[in-house]
Formats: structure tokens, C-alpha cells, sequence
């Protein structure tokens, strides 16, 4: 009798423990959800003729603002170099290193087998300027657009502010890493016979380089913007001295949306 008794209860017992446990798990669960808004969310947009694939990130903040900046990344599969598939995450990281800041991170879903050269440049670039519309339209009423690339893309990102009119882009903040020789002559080419179209104000531009790359014509190329004096364009430089190409992204994109965003 005492033994099935104690049995029961011990029965009992093991059985309340794993209610409780399984109880437990669903309030936790829930509760995560409830406390963690933060989420990747992919969209579909018209681009050129086609139904492109591109995915957002939505902040915690996002639940009850949406009245939030967007950061556009052009990622492309590297060419030259191992590929990063970190930098979508590392443009989070750069945003959310920023106390009392929130923005929209978009990129397309997956990274494109592309070579960005300046040949290709309006190809490239009307895929995130389509992008943008489509975004502007359906997830923020804010108009500021900032552009961030590293590599060949860079380029793009370059060229999208030295060589678009006021007119064609409504991106207002530049943010470059290690942009390619080619598209850092094609720049350059572009300043020294003054064939930069006119632009609206409050433009502003990051611009940082490794060791990787050409320190002479990354050189001179900044010479030159800071020369020309625009008075439409807020510039800074950053030479790393001590990183690669391949290390120095998660840093140049954290300290570069600092700085556009005067934070």
C-alpha cells in the first residue's frame, strides 16, 4: 500500500514537472517573440523587364516607427577575393553599434554572380535604384537613402554620386570601402575634366581603403575630391593601415554610417 502510494506520487510528480516544463518553453517562446520584433523579411520588386528577389531588415523599433532611414548594400560575389556572405549581417552590426539609432538594411536576397565594372555600372545600379522605389513605397515614409559597398561594388556606389544628376538619384549618403582600380580611374577621370553633373546639397561621402589596395591612386583620388571642394558633398578618408581588404569591411561600414548619419 505505502509503495504504490509513493509510487503515485512519484508519478505524479514526474508528470507536473514535465507540464510545467513544456509550459515553460511556450512562455519563453512566446515571450522571446513578444520582446524581439527584429526580423529579415524578403520582397519581390520589378527590375528592368524582370521580378528581382531582395530582402529587408525590419528593427525592433520598426513595430511603431516607420518613419526609418534605409541602407541599400550592393553585394556582389567577389571576384578577386575569398567571398564574404557576412556583409548584410555586418551593416546590422554597423546600425545597431549605434545607441538610440534604428534603419532598414536591404540587399538583395542572394548574392549575384556579377562583375561590376564601369562598363556595367547603369545595368547595376537601376536594380537598386528600382529597389529603392519599391521599398520607399511599401515599408518607409522616409526619404533618406544611403548607398554602402565594398570592392568592385564600391565603384558603383561612387559612380552612382559622381556620376548621376540630381535628378536620377535620390541616395543621399555614400558609404565606400576599397573600391576597384577601375572604377577609381573612371572616377577620377570623371573629376579631372570637370564632367561631374550638377547636384543637389547634402550629399555626403565615406571613403576608405586597406592595405589591399592601390594606395596611390586611392590617394589621389581623395586629393582631388578634396581639391574640387563641392559644395554639395560632405567628404571624409580613412586609410587602414593595419587591415586587409578581407578584414577591413566590418569596421569602414560601422565607423561610415556613423558618420553620415552624424552619430
Amino acid at each position: 500500500m505505502t509503495t504504490e502510494i509513493k509510487f503515485g506520487i512519484l508519478s505524479l510528480a514526474i508528470t507536473f514537472g514535465v507540464v510545467m516544463a513544456l509550459n515553460s518553453e511556450r512562455v519563453i517562446t512566446k515571450t522571446h517573440h513578444t520582446e524581439t520584433f527584429s526580423k529579415i523579411k524578403t520582397f519581390t520588386f520589378p527590375s528592368n523587364g524582370r521580378q528581382t528577389k531582395g530582402k529587408i531588415f525590419l528593427p525592433d523599433a520598426y513595430k511603431t516607427n516607420k518613419n526609418l532611414p534605409v541602407i541599400y548594400l550592393i553585394d556582389f560575389a567577389e571576384q578577386h577575393f575569398k567571398l564574404a556572405t557576412d556583409e548584410f549581417e555586418m551593416v546590422i552590426n554597423g546600425v545597431n553599434k549605434i545607441q538610440g539609432f534604428d534603419a532598414l538594411v536591404v540587399s538583395l536576397e542572394n548574392i549575384p554572380d556579377f562583375n561590376a565594372e564601369p562598363e556595367t555600372f547603369q545595368e547595376h545600379y537601376e536594380i537598386f535604384e528600382n529597389m529603392a522605389a519599391y521599398v520607399e513605397n511599401r515599408f518607409t515614409k522616409n526619404t533618406s537613402k544611403t548607398l554602402i559597398g565594398r570592392g568592385s561594388e564600391s565603384g558603383i556606389v561612387l559612380m552612382a554620386l559622381f556620376a548621376k544628376n540630381q535628378n536620377s538619384t535620390g541616395f543621399n549618403h555614400f558609404i565606400v570601402t576599397d573600391p576597384s582600380p577601375k572604377y577609381t580611374a573612371a572616377i577620377i577621370s570623371l573629376i579631372k575634366k570637370n564632367d561631374i553633373p550638377k547636384k543637389a546639397l547634402n550629399k555626403k561621402l565615406h571613403f576608405s581603403f586597406s592595405t589591399t589596395n592601390d594606395r596611390e591612386q586611392c590617394s589621389k583620388l581623395i586629393n582631388l575630391i578634396e581639391e574640387a571642394n563641392y559644395n554639395w558633398l560632405e567628404f571624409e578618408s580613412i586609410e587602414y593601415t593595419e587591415s586587409d581588404y578581407e578584414n577591413t569591411y566590418p569596421i569602414s561600414y560601422a565607423t561610415g554610417i556613423k558618420y553620415v548619419f552624424n552619430k
